[in-house]
C-alpha cells in the first residue's frame, strides 16, 4: 500500500520538482515568474513539496525600470552646480543694485562725476558766480574723488583763491598740494608784481583802473599821468564803473599822456565800452558830455573808425552840434588788447589780458588782423584773469572760420580757469592751448 500510494507515480515527479525549484526563488530577481505545479496535481497526488506559493498581484518588472533613473539623477547634481554659482551671483548683483566685481563701471561714474566738477566750477566763473564756483570745487577737492583729475582741480582751485585773494587759504592748500602730488605748488601772485608781460621788450608802462572812477579819483588818476615808458598800457577789466566827472578825469589823463608823446594801449577795453555806450544813447540829452568825448577818444584810440562816425552822429542829434571829425591814430596796427612782443622765432602774439567779457566786434577784428599779418596766431592769456561765455563763444567762432583757412593757433599761458571753459566749449580742438609754466 505504501509503494502504491507514493512510489510509482511520485518519485519520477518528485526528481523533476527538486530540479525546478531554484527556478522558482523569483522574488530575489525582477523576471516574471509562473507558478510550478505538478501537471498531475489531482485529488490522488497529496505531495506538496514541488508547491509555489503565487507571486503578488501587481507585476514585479515595473519597479527595476526607474532604478536607472536614480543613478542618473545624482550624477546631473553633481555637475550641475558647477554652473549656476557664476550666472546667479552675477544676476544677483544686478537685481540687488549692487555695485558688483565691475571695476570699469565705478571708474567710468567717477570720471563723469569729475568732468562735471570741472565743467561746472568752469561755467559758473566765467559767468561770474565766483562764490558759487569756490564752493562747488572746494567740496570736490575736499571729498578727494577726482580720479585723473585731481591736479587739474587742485589747480583751478589755486586760481579761484589768488582771483578773490584769499592769501591764507591758498597757502594752506600749497602745503597740502606739495604732500600729495610730491611737487612744488604755484606761488601766490602779489598784485604790484603782475607787471605787463610786454615790459620785458622794454619802453612799456603799465596802469590798472580799478573800482569806480568818479570826482575823487584824480589822485589815482595822476599816477596815469606820470606813469613811465614810451607807451602806457591801460588795463580796464577791473573796472566797476564810472561816472561823468571820472569820465572828465580820465580823458584828461589820457590827452595828457598823448601830449607828452606817449602812445596810449588799451586791455580789457570791452569793459570800459560796456559802460561809456550804456551812457552814450541818441536823445539821452542827461548824460554828460564827458562821457560822449571819452567813447569818441576810446573808439579813436582802437582805431574803430564805423563805430566812432555812428556815436559822432548821435552826439550830433544829442546835442544839436556838428559830428566831431575822425583823427585816426599814428600807430593804427597797435590797438586794443594788442600788443607786439617776441614769444617764439618769428611769431608774435597778441596779448590778451584782464576780464575779457561783452563780446564784440573789438576782439573779433583783433584776432583776424592778427592772423592775417603773422604765419601763426599766437594769443598770449597769461595776464587774462577771466573769460565770460559770450567771448568763449565769439573766439570759437572766429578761430574755428580761421582755422578752416589754414592758419594756425596758439593760445599760451592761459590759468586753469580758462583752460576748463575752452574745453566745455570746444575751442581746445580748435587752437593748441599750452599752459602756463
Amino acid at each position: 500500500m505504501f509503494f502504491s500510494l507514493f512510489g510509482k507515480k511520485g518519485e519520477p515527479k518528485k526528481t523533476e520538482n527538486k530540479n525546478k525549484v531554484p527556478i522558482a526563488r523569483q522574488p530575489v530577481k525582477p523576471s516574471p515568474a509562473t507558478p510550478v505545479a505538478s501537471p498531475h496535481r489531482g485529488e490522488d497526488s497529496l505531495d506538496f513539496s514541488a508547491y509555489v506559493p503565487p507571486p503578488p498581484s501587481e507585476p514585479l518588472p515595473v519597479s527595476p525600470a526607474p532604478a536607472p533613473a536614480p543613478q542618473s539623477a545624482p550624477r546631473e547634481a553633481e555637475v550641475a552646480p558647477a554652473v549656476p554659482p557664476l550666472d546667479v551671483s552675477a544676476l544677483a548683483s544686478s537685481l540687488a543694485g549692487q555695485p558688483g566685481p565691475v571695476p570699469s563701471i565705478e571708474a567710468s561714474t567717477v570720471a563723469d562725476d569729475v568732468a562735471t566738477v570741472i565743467e561746472e566750477t568752469a561755467t559758473l566763473f566765467a559767468s561770474g558766480e565766483v562764490e558759487q564756483a569756490l564752493a562747488r570745487l572746494s567740496n570736490a577737492v575736499r571729498e578727494g574723488e577726482l580720479g585723473n583729475s585731481a591736479l587739474q582741480a587742485w589747480l583751478m582751485l589755486f586760481d579761484l583763491y589768488q582771483h578773490l585773494g584769499m592769501r591764507e587759504e591758498f597757502e594752506a592748500l600749497a602745503l597740502e598740494f606739495v604732500v600729495k602730488f610730491e611737487r612744488s605748488a604755484p606761488a601766490w601772485i602779489e598784485s604790484d608784481e603782475r607787471h605787463d608781460p610786454a615790459l620785458a621788450t622794454g619802453g612799456i608802462g603799465y596802469f590798472a583802473l580799478s573800482g569806480m572812477l568818479t570826482g575823487a579819483s584824480a589822485p589815482e588818476l595822476e599816477k596815469l599821468r606820470n606813469t613811465p615808458g614810451q607807451t602806457v598800457r591801460i588795463e580796464c577789466g577791473r573796472l566797476l564803473g564810472l561816472d561823468g566827472p571820472g569820465c572828465r578825469l580820465l580823458r584828461d589823463a589820457l590827452l595828457s599822456i598823448r601830449d607828452a608823446g606817449k602812445e596810449v594801449m588799451l586791455s580789457g577795453e570791452s569793459r570800459l565800452l560796456a559802460f561809456l555806450e550804456r551812457f552814450c544813447q541818441a536823445g539821452k540829452i542827461e548824460t554828460d558830455a564827458a562821457a560822449w568825448a571819452l567813447l569818441l577818444d576810446v573808439y579813436r584810440t582802437l582805431d574803430l573808425k564805423d563805430k566812432f562816425e555812428e556815436a559822432a552822429v548821435d552826439y550830433a542829434v544829442t546835442f544839436e552840434v556838428s559830428p566831431p571829425s575822425w583823427e585816426s591814430q599814428s600807430r593804427a596796427e597797435a590797438r586794443g588788447s594788442a600788443v607786439l612782443r617776441p614769444v617764439e622765432a618769428a611769431d608774435q602774439a597778441l596779448v590778451l589780458s584782464g576780464e575779457l567779457i561783452g563780446a564784440n566786434e573789438t576782439l573779433a577784428k583783433q584776432l583776424q588782423d592778427w592772423a592775417a599779418a603773422n604765419k601763426m596766431l599766437v594769443i598770449d592769456m597769461s595776464r587774462a584773469t577771466r573769460v565770460d561765455p559770450a567771448t568763449a563763444g565769439l573766439m570759437l567762432s572766429v578761430l574755428s572760420g580761421l582755422q578752416a583757412t589754414g592758419a594756425t593757433i596758439q593760445i599760451h599761458g592761459a590759468n586753469e580757469l580758462i583752460r576748463a571753459l575752452f574745453s566745455v566749449t570746444g575751442l581746445n580742438k580748435i587752437a593748441r592751448i599750452i599752459p602756463r609754466k
